[in-house]
């Protein structure tokens, strides 16, 4: 009996030998040379040019004034990549070490006395009553001697201030004769927009001068609100704002609305059918009439509800104007209003909370801003705007941040004359003053100066304020110019950023 074998395989079938087999057809020759293969460099070469050309390119309005408007990202607020991954900003460096500030909303009442005595509402000298009359009155405006006139303002106490003020009074004049109709019951409201960078984006400058004026010319509510600030620094004293997920944000500073429409205050807010934003009544001043700025992009509906009340519903019809102001009424009193998107689509810029007359003082800030920014914004679109909000005047309070910027003078004055233009609105009855920055400090050999580059930026905003028929306010002047502001933080009025004041 045969033993069974194993199947036998042919060597040239075998896999390996096949493999060595067509290897060896591709081997070089004994003694041949091996060839070095080439990397293909020419399209790395053509990467690095395209790459190179980008970069060039997005430095450009960086580097070039003329360039400037044409910025897709500011140099304290953080790149646009951040923002499209939904990181949260960081606080800008510009006040990085101002951080110990409390929030602006933490301790903004004030005891009723000092703002009696800062408004300048004291009994006056019998004396000095006695010789006042209704032809000495500060500018001629009709009024008595008694302390309780609002027009009754003390020369004395002028004079030493007037140096601070420069420019046509004339110029001023809309917003003297709406306070003197005011004063004499001819008129309900009088309504100032104060446009500004982070020294106004947290309403400490504004809620003092909005206190003052309502003391001496009558309450007439928080004034215009945002709906949300770019940043988490933005507020309103004695507004709790509170907007929902969902919403998209358009801001001048960035220029990212292509129809250029930023409303009012400078922030919208496109939303969908169940955003919502809620501002809430957190101090002692109260309010009575709410009135929602907005953009209408067809037919939609707002709902508004009052501290949780049934909602008052507001239709906005196919073919409505563009541009939009609704009011909700509410007895006086410190309300909850919640404004919801229930059906379409909108622009949301703010909201008004105003009480039924007085001064209304508008604080309209942003942190980084810069006034040439404004130059993103649609003319036609701030003329409607204007037409619905109608402040008696504007305030341009800017410099802070553009004095970090390369412009040439004549680039700066150009472009800021066409922002108070903007902002003016072709409306003739409106007074303007271009509010001068504060001083910034910069250290040199140990002590710290004044920024030459604030010092030419305010000689710079005296020209804007004089081609635009403005007024111009001396602010660093008044704070003691020259080195001002180490002074001032010295004294705990300002941060150790020698740029911000701490309240």
């Amino acid at each position: 009996m045969t033993e069974p074998t194993e199947p036998q395989v042919l060597e040239s079938t075998r896999p390996s030998q096949v493999g060595r087999v067509a290897s060896d057809a591709f081997a070089p020759a004994p003694g041949e040379a091996v060839p070095v293969a080439e990397f293909p460099r020419q399209p790395l070469v053509r990467l690095a040019q395209v790459l190179a050309v980008l970069i060039a390119a997005s430095l450009g309005p960086f580097v070039h004034p003329v360039l400037d408007e044409y910025r897709y990202w500011e140099r304290f607020d953080w790149t646009p990549i951040g923002r499209a991954v939904g990181l949260a900003q960081p606080l800008p460096p510009e006040v990085v070490t101002a951080t110990d500030a409390p929030k602006a909303n933490e301790g903004d009442e004030l005891d009723d006395d000092a703002v009696t005595r800062m408004a300048g509402l004291h009994s006056r000298p019998a004396a000095l009553a006695a010789d006042a009359s209704a032809g000495q009155a500060v500018a001629g405006l009709a009024g008595d001697a008694t302390s309780d006139n609002p027009l009754n303002i003390d020369d004395a106490a002028l004079a030493d201030q007037k140096v601070w003020l420069q420019g046509d009074l004339e110029h001023g004049a809309p917003l003297f004769q709406a306070l003197v109709d005011l004063a004499g019951g001819r008129r309900r409201h009088v309504r100032i927009a104060h446009y500004g960078d982070s020294h106004i984006a947290n309403d400490g400058i504004t809620h003092v001068t909005r206190l003052l004026l309502q003391k001496r010319f009558g309450d007439g509510g928080h004034g215009f609100v945002l709906p949300q600030g770019r940043t988490e620094w933005y507020s309103h004293k004695g507004i709790d704002l509170q907007p929902s997920d969902g919403w998209t944000m358009v801001n001048f500073l960035n220029g990212n609305a292509k129809d250029g429409a930023y409303g009012y205050g400078g922030v919208g807010l496109d939303g969908d059918a169940g955003d919502s934003v809620t501002w809430s009544a957190t101090g002692k001043a109260t309010w009575s009439v709410a009135t929602v700025y907005l953009r209408s992009k067809g037919k939609a509906q707002l709902v508004g509800k009052i501290d949780n009340k049934a909602g008052q519903k507001y239709e906005i019809a196919a073919g409505s104007p563009t541009e939009l102001a609704h009011s909700f009424a509410a007895t006086d009193g410190k309300h909850a209003l919640t404004v919801r998107l229930a059906a379409g689509k909108v622009r949301l810029f703010g909201v008004a909370l105003e009480r039924e007359s007085g001064v209304v003082y508008d604080s309209l800030g942003e942190v980084g801003a810069r006034g040439v920014r404004w130059k993103n914004a649609d003319s036609s679109h701030m003329q409607a705007m204007m037409a619905l909000r109608k402040p008696d005047a504007i305030i341009v309070n800017y410099g802070g941040n553009e004095r970090l910027d390369k412009l040439a003078e004549g680039t700066y004055v150009q472009r800021m004359n066409d922002v108070v233009s903007l902002l003016k609105a072709n409306r003739t009855n409106v007074a303007c003053l271009v509010f001068g920055p504060s001083d910034h400090g910069v250290r040199e050999k140990g002590v710290v100066v004044s920024d030459p580059a604030i010092v030419k930026l305010i000689r710079w905003q005296r020209r804007v304020a004089q081609e635009s028929k403005c007024l111009f306010f001396d602010t660093r002047g008044l704070m003691g110019g020259e080195g001002s502001m180490d002074r001032w933080v010295k004294q705990g009025l300002g941060w150790s950023d020698y740029s911000h004041f701490t309240a």
